[in-house]
């Protein structure tokens, strides 16, 4: 049988790989054949994984201990780690939703990912409209520089209009994430023909989905918005995706926002369900702030 994923032997590497997407993706890659490498705040419960490194992606020291166990070649990078913001501080939630996938790969991906290699991101649909013109402008400042580079401009942006809830980082972490996965596209292929996508899950059963039932009201709520599919997704259904954006399947993919979410966002883009994520962070604080 053909191998299409390509993945038997490769080196592969999955943050939040104890549980959900991480999960349910480190058991396919691994029985794919990969050699996966899982990083998370605990210890992967897959079996067959090459190592288990337990890591927070919010601290930087810590990343940097956690990639030097890691090999200096690898073939596959996924960032699925993430938090919600519900019960973290606006700070918080951006590091780890953000500044530290962007700190990742500037200080470590460019230089380890093979050539042809691949990196996605998990964002979120959260993170949708990150391209319109009003919200763009307001992401450029958090895409540029250094770990404290980003820290100050968040910082800053707390110190103007007060303590921000974490829940509006989460938001603003997600469309940070697509903004720059689409920046990284040229630079990437330039490099090593490296390829850059995301998946922007629509809300999932998985460890996180309390904190967002709780955010927006109850598990009832979230049930009443899940559209077309007719069901909340699975962790798995995310997984899949994400294993064929890092394969040979996908070798001519780079640059693409995935929303799985069963049509939900282009219902929204073709005007037939209302567009509620079109606002800026800096109006939404602003009527807040008045």
């Amino acid at each position: 049988m053909t191998d299409y994923f390509g993945y038997a032997g490769k080196t592969v590497v999955v943050t939040g790989a104890a549980s959900g997407m991480g999960r349910a993706l480190t058991e396919i890659l691994v029985d794919l054949g990969a050699d996966v490498h899982a990083l998370d705040r605990v210890e992967s419960p897959v079996a067959g994984v090459a190592t288990s490194i337990i890591a927070d992606l919010g601290d930087k020291a810590s990343i940097d201990a956690a990639f030097a166990e890691l090999p200096t070649r690898i073939d596959a990078f996924f960032g699925v780690a993430g938090i919600s913001g519900v019960h973290n501080s606006f700070l918080e939630t951006v590091t780890v939703n953000f500044i530290a996938n962007k700190y990742v790969t500037d200080t470590y991906l460019v230089d380890r990912v093979a050539q042809g290699g691949s990196i996605t991101f998990v964002t979120s649909n959260g993170g949708v409209r990150w391209e319109t013109p009003a919200i763009r402008e307001e992401l450029v400042p958090f895409a540029r520089g250094d770990w404290d580079d980003v820290v100050r401009v968040a910082t800053e942006l707390e110190a103007e209009f007060g303590s921000i809830p974490g829940s509006l980082g989460y938001i603003l972490s997600k469309r940070l994430l697509n903004y720059w996965v689409a920046e990284q596209v040229a630079p990437l292929a330039d490099l090593r023909k490296i390829r850059i996508n995301a998946v922007l899950p629509a809300m999932t059963v998985s460890g996180m989905l309390p904190e967002f039932a709780e955010m927006k009201g109850g598990r009832d709520v979230v049930e009443a918005e899940v559209g077309p599919a007719g069901r909340l997704a699975e962790s798995v259904d995310m997984a899949r995706v994400l294993a064929f954006l890092g394969s040979d399947l996908a070798g001519y993919v780079s640059g693409v926002h995935l929303s799985v979410d069963y049509g939900m966002n282009g219902l929204e883009v073709a005007g037939l369900r209302p567009d509620r994520l079109s606002w800026t962070l800096r109006s939404v604080l602003a009527r807040q702030a008045a």
